[in-house]
């Protein structure tokens, strides 16, 4: 049974806005007009005055569903006469109501569920960096004496970015060989953020005064090593041929070109370490 004080719905009405679809408040007339048809079986009151309120919207008040009583009676909230503002109406719920109220739903038995397509699995691609060797990032004869050191954590940190950069741009790792070892001779691999040798800055020494970018740009070791490596491309595009140092020689433009030699095994066992996964944290 559905109870509603009327005082609740005169309420309402004073305010002088429409409520719901209807633009002005129902009288006493209405009201007895609508209990007169219910009790003829004519009409059922509820669904007569307001159509928004389906067979469906009162079953789920009942049973609990989306809005309950509070969203059904919000329909209804509708301006009465003053006079009976203390009346209290009971309205029964259409009849329809029952037949409303869905079947409780079960959940698919193991047979059904066994029996469903499988969805296909997404599969990663394989990896052409994974099983790299030190002769594939030495393709060329080793130049002169070779020096080593112990890298510190910004220098490996260094060598990872010039390494990824290399992987995103699909080159061969033996690039990222050649970056590291020309980072190594001009910065000791550190990114320079002070301007030395006139306005060099970064890994690589490169000039805002020569087209490489801003301080900032070059300051950046992912944009740097794009700005290397891209060089490179340009003007080595033969270096997996070519003398480590004949490579970086052709990007940077140095008065000692040999000098990058040096540093070739240093720079591949890193690119190496940081490829297997060996390289210290």
């Amino acid at each position: 049974m559905f109870v509603r004080q009327q005082s609740e719905i005169a309420a309402q009405g004073r305010s002088g806005s429409p409520v719901g679809s209807h633009s002005k408040p129902k009288g006493r007339g209405d009201y007895r007009h609508s209990k007169a048809l219910t009790r003829a079986g004519t009409e059922q009151s509820w669904t007569r005055r307001y159509p928004a309120i389906t067979a469906a919207a009162l079953a789920g008040t009942v049973v609990g569903g989306p809005g309950g009583v509070a969203a059904a009676m919000a329909f209804s909230a509708h301006p009465a006469d003053s006079a009976a503002d203390t009346r209290i109406i009971t309205v029964a719920p259409p009849q329809p109501m029952v037949q409303a109220i869905a079947a409780p739903i079960t959940n698919p038995s193991p047979t059904a569920s066994a029996s469903a397509t499988p969805k296909p699995t997404k599969t990663t691609p394989p990896n052409p960096y994974a099983h790299t060797t030190l002769s594939q990032l030495e393709p060329t004869a080793l130049y002169g004496t070779q020096n080593t050191f112990a890298a510190t954590a910004t220098q490996w940190q260094n060598a990872r970015v010039i390494v990824k950069v290399a992987e995103q741009r699909k080159m061969p790792l033996y690039a990222a060989v050649i970056a590291t070892a020309t980072a190594i001779q001009e910065s000791d691999l550190v990114n320079l953020t002070t301007a030395t040798n006139a306005d060099s800055l970064g890994l690589f020494q490169q000039r805002p005064s020569q087209g490489w970018g801003t301080a900032s740009q070059i300051t950046d070791p992912y944009y740097s090593t794009n700005a290397f490596l891209a060089a490179l491309d340009v003007y080595a595009p033969h270096y997996m041929t070519m003398y480590l140092w004949e490579s970086a020689q052709a990007v940077q433009r140095s008065g000692f070109p040999t000098a990058y030699a040096q540093w070739e095994t240093q720079a591949a066992r890193m690119v190496l370490a940081i490829v297997n996964g060996t390289a210290p944290n």
